[in-house]
């Protein structure tokens, strides 16, 4: 399969080109920067529920905190990884990029929505 290119704007950046590269990839690492506090909080919630033996009310609520804190570091790293997917697409300007970088943008906007939703549910719970 051929990748009929449309233009891309690497080719004529040169040097600045190579720097928005590497912004991508510190978005990037960035994106990853923001879920693992957010893992390490919903693991602390966790256990802090679970493992000290609370009661059946104390636990939910725990994993529920965890959870809450869980999703909104999920939505932030979603939001800085599109961003860096746009920069990627930009830079490299093709049908196959503009068609996936369509599908991850509605894949995230998707988990994005479901995960708003969920979190609504935990915070009226």
């Amino acid at each position: 399969m051929t990748d009929t290119t449309m233009s891309s704007m690497a080719d004529h950046l040169g040097m600045v080109a190579t720097g928005l590269e590497w912004i991508v990839i510190a978005l990037e690492l960035f994106a990853i920067g923001i879920l693992l506090p957010g893992v390490a909080r919903f693991a602390t919630r966790f256990v802090s529920g679970d493992v000290m033996h609370r009661d059946a009310h104390d636990r939910h609520h725990q994993l529920n905190h965890g959870r809450l804190a869980l999703g909104r570091h999920i939505l932030a790293g979603l939001e800085v990884l599109i961003v860096a997917d746009l920069i990627r697409t930009i830079l490299h300007l093709s049908l196959a990029n503009i068609l996936l970088l369509g599908a991850i943008v509605v894949i995230r906007s998707f988990i994005s929505f479901m995960m708003e939703y969920e979190m609504k549910a935990l915070k009226n719970d």
